[in-house]
């Protein structure tokens, strides 16, 4: 029997559909903003359970304190794959009115058959399968070492892939080949902020909490590198479309993101340099929120800048509503794999 929802997590669960099910309402009066915002939010979500994976596959095959605190959690973060292939529905169906590349015959004729919409459905759709095969292999813990070492040459290449269909294929003329990791960075870091605020919300202070915090400031100094040196090799090329992309991005208003975003992660990084904030509960609390709050605003930046005010308060909302499912889900799914780790005569 699965466990059962608390009352308050029935509320958030009702008000993110109901917040949800506006958004897509919308979308029939201005397809374009609305499902471009809808994208954003939907791959935010996607985050957490492709971003668990893979932390998940690194605990066995790096074992450690991190993995001991924080395996069930991603357990019960990988059981949200479904959702996240249902959220990104919407973007599939209306992809024409999302993507400048549907329909354009001036591409160059390898872009023509890869920015197609038959091939980024079924990229799609073998992303998500993918991510759900190996996560339920990994959540039977049947032959680990093997799924994980499989899993973790397969899924960023997978990612990879998804990651310029998704975002970088809204500019169609831009090209960046750290684009895929830094995708996969980003999401891991998303995963793992909310990984660790729901184990820091289960009531009982993990034994090694500063290994966990020293995990978080290795992650957001990876954010670093891949947000510097990507820029720092397209502006040493001048390339006039990657260098366009650049610039669309330094507008007033979304030069403001940027420093939004700089700051929510670079103030965290420092902080966490001291040992007292990495191992308080507290501080690893707001640090992860900061962090997270960091990450959502680098995704509006690559992925909203000319789709106009509408995209934006469309991401907004959606990721506010996917929020509110995924802060209902993830506490009754951890529940569920604590309670599938008992013994059978131990359950209640």
């Amino acid at each position: 029997m699965p466990a059962r929802m608390l009352p308050r997590e029935r509320l958030m669960l009702a008000a993110g559909a109901f917040i949800c099910g506006a958004v897509l309402v919308s979308s029939l009066w201005s397809p374009r903003a609305v499902l471009t915002g809808w994208l954003g939010g939907a791959v935010a979500f996607g985050a957490v359970p492709s971003g668990a994976l893979l932390l998940m596959m690194m605990m066995r095959l790096i074992p450690g304190a991190w993995g001991d605190e924080l395996r069930l959690s991603a357990e019960a973060a990988t059981l949200l794959t479904p959702l996240a292939a249902l959220s990104m529905l919407p973007v599939l169906i209306g992809m024409a009115a999302i993507y400048p590349w549907v329909g354009d015959r001036s591409l160059y004729h390898f872009q023509l058959f890869w920015l197609s919409p038959i091939p980024f459905v079924l990229r799609s759709l073998l992303q998500f399968g993918a991510q759900w095969s190996l996560g339920h292999r990994m959540r039977r813990r049947q032959r680990q070492t093997v799924t994980a070492g499989v899993g973790v040459v397969l899924m960023p290449v997978l990612t990879s892939l998804v990651a310029a269909d998704w975002l970088m294929s809204l500019e169609p003329r831009f090209a960046s080949s750290a684009f895929g990791l830094e995708f996969l960075q980003r999401e891991v870091t998303i995963a793992f902020c909310a990984l660790l605020l729901l184990r820091l919300a289960s009531g009982r202070v993990p034994r090694r909490i500063g290994v966990l915090g020293a995990l978080l400031l290795t992650l957001l100094l990876l954010s670093a590198y891949f947000l510097f040196l990507p820029f720092f090799v397209i502006s040493s090329s001048n390339l006039a479309p990657n260098v366009e992309w650049y610039a669309r991005r330094w507008s007033p208003e979304w030069e403001a993101v940027a420093w939004g975003f700089g700051l929510l992660g670079g103030v965290p990084l420092l902080v966490l340099l001291f040992a007292k904030a990495r191992e308080s509960a507290g501080w690893l609390t707001l640090l992860s929120l900061a962090v997270l709050m960091s990450a959502l605003l680098q995704l509006a930046w690559v992925a909203l800048p000319r789709r106009g005010g509408l995209a934006a308060l469309a991401f907004c909302a959606s990721t506010v509503g996917l929020g509110l499912i995924a802060a209902a889900l993830l506490p009754t799914a951890l529940r569920h794999r604590i309670r599938a780790r008992l013994p059978r005569e131990a359950r209640p």
